[in-house]
């Protein structure tokens, strides 16, 4: 083709993308939140602006080269989560930057936010460029037009594709009247520039355990086999810096739930902060058999070496930073490693102080009763945000009965959701233990509880098909339809101290079992039942208007 040609693609592109922030006629359609969906221009006041940094003063200059090599590498993983977030999202960005009028400046910015086209918030409706009006379930994984029914039955029918087709760290493409899985390493060749930057950044790692992980996690890399690394990364001692990168969730895979998405964090570890977690950490096990559900599930330890960490991001890029911001994680995802290690709790000091500043305290002042606003507390949304990290290592990781059937396998596309439910309602029920046992007294649950109830009128705005909004909707729905959450005349919001616990627990007893008996059909009924934004939550969320809905990192 001619040159020419690729001139007039490209401006068409660019006209696409700028029309779409310039004439909001296709997108004031109705979502299914029944609000008609702004401007992307008033869209983008809805995330806070905030200067995110970590302070690195303590560190040596050998440390500080790790830290900016690591964030270089992580620039990388950044650039291949645009490609498996969305088809086109890579290529509207390009032509944007390319275009010098406060139209398409201002779609950058939001198309930035997201990764791509599609916005969350508002029920993964396009907002730049043409295409699919809603964001494919295939994200950049599978072929555009593939179905559910079309990819299971090809698996059915070539079994001995199976674990390749089905491999969290493949991209499956056709080859003619075929699948075909390409791995990682060769989807995205610029990996390899990724591996190499991680190695050199080993061989300024004066802390032995942290070289050794860099160096496996370069070889991971290149070869798509993390099992060593990650158990490596459990290993890590004494190193004031940490990081997380490569691929690790697997949320934007909304056809199964299969594939990984890249992502990198990196931290600087706040030794002050991190030595309050020491209670948590010493609970883990008691945490576990305190499980509300039946004694058959629980297993005897929730896994040696569990780790909790606080500590202030450096930099973020990928999954975690795309749309709503990462506060905290639970890793490795692995259950192997887990089982053996446990796992690895960091929560991102900077990241969830600034959301609690600029979005819980002017959502409590606008929604709570007036005797629960003085109770929300920082150090309680900080707690809660680490025990919503333990208990993502409570509960099974295998099927019961079938310890070779992971449960994300078992639930599909519905894991993330249960998933962060679990997490979610285990981190509040987990402070009942702490108070019987005179960790914390009644006073400070109050303040847990009133911090908690406005953390899910926050959550719930993350959009009703992202997993943790949809965790957050399952939970405020059930507490607010058995009456743990009340509501005045004059419509604010409260608790009934009698019951709330009881039916924490109750929720908590479903989603756990759910998970232990890999219960995909009573994964469906309860997102079903209880995973949609109610009229009155829509009214609430509707006078929220002018608190943002998240905080925007970009420099």
């Amino acid at each position: 083709m001619s040159k020419y040609f690729y001139y007039l693609l490209f401006i068409a592109m660019v006209a696409m993308a700028v029309s779409s922030c310039q004439n909001d006629k296709k997108m004031n359609n109705e979502p299914k939140n029944d609000n008609k969906i702004p401007p992307v221009a008033e869209r983008l006041k809805a995330f806070a602006p905030v200067d995110i940094s970590a302070d690195m003063s303590a560190l040596d200059e050998h440390q500080k080269k790790v830290v900016t090599l690591l964030c270089e590498a992580g620039k990388i993983a950044d650039q291949i989560y645009w490609k498996q977030n969305s088809f086109d999202g890579a290529a509207i960005r390009d032509s944007l930057e390319k275009v010098n009028t406060p139209e398409a400046k201002t779609l950058l910015k939001y198309l930035k936010i997201w990764y791509g086209p599609y916005d969350a918030m508002y029920d993964e409706t396009r907002f730049a460029g043409t295409g699919a009006e809603k964001r494919p379930v295939v994200g950049g994984y599978y072929p555009q037009d593939i179905t559910k029914a079309e990819f299971e039955k090809y698996v059915t029918d070539n079994p001995g594709q199976k674990k390749e087709l089905e491999s969290q760290y493949t991209v499956v493409v056709r080859d003619g009247n075929k699948l075909k899985a390409v791995p990682f390493h060769e989807a995205y060749p610029e990996i390899m520039k990724m591996a190499d930057l991680i190695e050199e950044a080993s061989k300024f790692a004066d802390n032995p355990s942290l070289k050794k992980y860099l160096e496996l996690r370069a070889k991971a890399l290149r070869t798509d086999d993390y099992y060593e690394s990650d158990m490596a990364w459990m290993d890590i001692q004494n190193s004031p810096i940490d990081v997380v990168i490569g691929p690790i969730e697997n949320y934007t895979d909304a056809l199964f739930n299969y594939k990984t998405a890249f992502e990198c964090v990196v931290m600087v570890r706040d030794k002050e902060a991190t030595k309050e977690l020491e209670m948590f950490e010493s609970n883990i096990n008691n945490f576990e058999h305190n499980l509300p559900y039946d004694k058959k599930y629980i297993r005897e330890s929730a896994g040696k070496g569990n780790i909790l960490q606080i500590v202030n991001v450096a930099y973020a890029g990928g999954d975690c930073n795309g749309g709503t911001k990462t506060i905290a994680a639970s890793l490795p995802n692995d259950p192997k490693v887990t089982d053996a290690k446990g796992g690895k709790k960091s929560m991102y000091k900077n990241i969830m102080e600034a959301k609690f500043d600029k979005i819980v305290v002017p959502i409590a002042q606008k929604i709570l009763a007036p005797d629960l606003i003085p109770l929300v507390y920082k150090k309680a949304f900080t707690s809660f945000v680490t025990l919503h990290e333990v208990s993502h290592t409570l509960g099974r990781g295998f099927v019961y009965g079938n310890d070779t059937l992971q449960i994300r396998r078992a639930l599909k596309e519905k894991y993330s959701a249960i998933e962060e439910l679990k997490a979610d309602i285990l981190g509040m029920y987990n402070h009942k233990y702490l108070l019987e046992n005179k960790f914390i007294d009644a006073d400070y649950m109050k303040k847990t509880i009133a911090t908690y109830i406005a953390g899910l009128y926050r959550s719930v705005r993350f959009g009703a098909e992202e997993a943790h909004g949809k965790a957050n909707q399952i939970q405020l729905n059930f507490l607010r339809a058995t009456g743990a959450i009340t509501k005045d005349a004059q419509g604010k919001y409260s608790y009934d101290d009698k019951i709330f616990m009881v039916k924490v627990a109750e929720l908590a007893k479903m989603a756990l079992t759910i998970e232990a008996e890999g219960s995909y059909q009573g994964a469906v009924d309860l997102i079903a039942k209880y995973g949609s934004m109610s009229d009155e939550t829509k009214d609430v969320l509707s006078k929220m208007t002018d608190i943002p809905r998240d905080i925007d990192t970009q420099k």
